[in-house]
């Protein structure tokens, strides 16, 4: 095999060896990405979650207030209570 061969050869191997990595490279970044991605939906889902529950938090802490006045009203009391109650037990009962 003369010389310019002989380079040619081993400058292939080299540039397949560099290939080879570069492939293994990209696909390293890739699963990188999608597994970023997964955690960051992952992260968003649990924003949502603790957004969600916060605000039912918040509307138990609304209603056992509305609950307290009611249960400290006097029943002369009892139209103002039913107003405040109107979101929390739903349409007004006509009673």
């Amino acid at each position: 095999m003369s010389l310019k061969d002989e380079l040619i050869r081993k400058a292939e191997a080299q540039l397949d060896a560099w290939e080879k990595e570069a492939d293994a490279l990209e696909a390293e970044a890739d699963a990188k990405e999608s597994e970023a991605q997964n955690q960051k939906a992952s992260a968003d889902i649990q924003q949502s979650a603790s957004d969600a529950l916060r605000s039912v938090q918040g509307k138990i802490s609304d209603g056992r207030k509305k609950l307290d006045e009611i249960k400290q009203s006097g029943e002369d009391n009892v139209e103002s209570v039913r107003e405040k109650l109107a979101g929390l037990v739903g349409p007004e009962d006509k009673r």
